[in-house]
């Protein structure tokens, strides 16, 4: 889900969080973003979602693109679920499309326990 990031351009970006955690030494916070521009200029953003109950509705602004195509994977499953031998393809990457263009940028909820990788054209 990360890979899009090797070899691009590091954009700023900031993401609002909150701290989670039953024990204080544990505390992290719920969301994680990483966002590039690769050499084609296609825009990645990826996120993680710590939480393992809390879905999260984010309302994305993004500055100087004119948006005319958003793909999307995900991961996402219980987080204890694994993949076995037996069950092999429990944790798979999935195609994620219930994203929305605003006059802002994207909106979309990211599940609990999951990375959400977004590619915006």
């Amino acid at each position: 889900m990360y890979k899009y990031h090797q070899d691009a351009t590091l954009v700023d970006s900031h993401i609002d969080t909150e701290i989670i955690g039953m024990e204080e030494e544990y505390q992290v916070p719920n969301l994680t973003e990483s966002v590039s521009v690769d050499e084609n200029g296609v825009l990645h953003i990826t996120i993680t979602n710590l939480s393992v109950t809390e879905d999260y509705e984010i309302d994305a602004s993004i500055l100087d693109k004119d948006i005319s195509e958003i793909k999307g994977e995900i991961v996402t499953e219980e987080m204890h679920a694994m993949n076995t031998f037996e069950e092999p393809e429990t944790v798979h990457i999935k195609e994620f499309s219930d994203v929305k263009i605003t006059e802002k940028g994207l909106a979309f909820t990211i599940p609990a326990c999951s990375v959400l990788h977004l590619e915006v054209k």
